[in-house]
This record gives structure tokens, C-alpha cells and sequence, in this order.
């Protein structure tokens, strides 16, 4: 399970970096330079896995004890996520402003509860959240814990 998430997370990267090859030359760098810093308890059990493509920053948070992805973290200008109000899940809040997680599915996998939201960060900023879990309970700490984090721009 773990490999195949990988691979579905590298083939959407790969698609992401054939569908933005004709605007290297002008792409600014993702709105976010690094991955952000995780709070202390999380930091003990989770680390970050980070790939860059022109114009876009993958962070994979995964489980040191297992290698399991927890949550990913995708920072771009534009994203190929698109929102479905017939797929929106909970609500939730980020920096004050209401956000809403959608309801994803893996074929191979129709037990997993998948969740994803778009949050703008600046003008033509964002940041792709997408949580795979086991549990609700999970789940809704990977919620909390995603919302929590300092998604900053980087300084221009």
C-alpha cells in the first residue's frame, strides 16, 4: 500500500511536471520554500519527505516507526485538485477562514478514508492537503494537525 501511494503521488507530480514544462523559464518558485516545521509531538513520529519540480514543492509527511504516508502537502500556483461540492466531507478552519475537506477514494483500497482540501495561502498561492487514513480518529488528528501548521509564503 505504501509503494502504491508513493506511486500515485509521483505519477500526479509527474503529470503536474509534463502539464507546467512550457512555463519553466517564466515559473516563479512555490509559494512555500520549505516544508513546514511540524509541532514537537508530531516531530517524534512523523518526518517530512520533500521533492521539488519547477513551480511546485511535494511535502510527505510519513510515519518514522512504519514509513507509512500520514498526510502530503503540495505547494503550487495552480493545482489539478478541483473541489466537488457533492464530495465536501467536514468543515473545518484554517488561520480563521472556513475550509471544507472533500472525500477522496483509492480503488485498491475502499476502506481508506481519504480527505483533501484547497487552501489559497496568497494570490495565486496554494497548498493541496490530502490525508489517507485508517481510522476516523486518525483522521481527524491528521485534520487538526494539517490546519495547525505555519503555512507561510515565502518572502519575495
Amino acid at each position: 500500500m505504501k509503494a502504491k501511494a508513493l506511486a500515485r503521488l509521483a505519477c500526479l507530480a509527474g503529470l503536474w511536471a509534463g502539464a507546467v514544462t512550457a512555463q519553466v523559464a517564466t515559473e516563479p518558485p512555490p509559494a512555500v520554500a520549505q516544508c513546514p516545521a511540524l509541532p514537537d509531538e508530531s516531530a517524534q513520529s512523523l518526518r517530512w519527505s520533500a521533492m521539488r519540480i519547477p513551480g511546485m514543492l511535494l511535502c510527505r509527511a510519513t510515519s518514522i516507526e512504519n514509513g507509512e504516508e500520514a498526510f502530503a502537502l503540495t505547494f503550487t500556483r495552480e493545482s489539478p485538485f478541483r473541489p466537488r461540492r457533492s464530495q465536501r466531507a467536514e468543515p473545518g478552519v484554517f488561520n480563521g477562514t472556513e475550509i471544507y475537506w472533500y472525500r477522496g477514494e483509492v480503488a485498491n483500497n475502499p476502506n481508506a478514508l481519504i480527505r483533501e482540501t484547497l487552501i489559497e495561502l496568497e494570490e495565486d498561492q496554494l497548498v493541496h492537503i490530502v490525508i489517507e487514513a485508517k481510522d476516523s480518529e486518525t483522521l481527524n488528528r491528521y485534520q487538526q494537525l494539517t490546519l495547525s501548521l505555519p503555512l507561510t509564503p515565502a518572502a519575495d
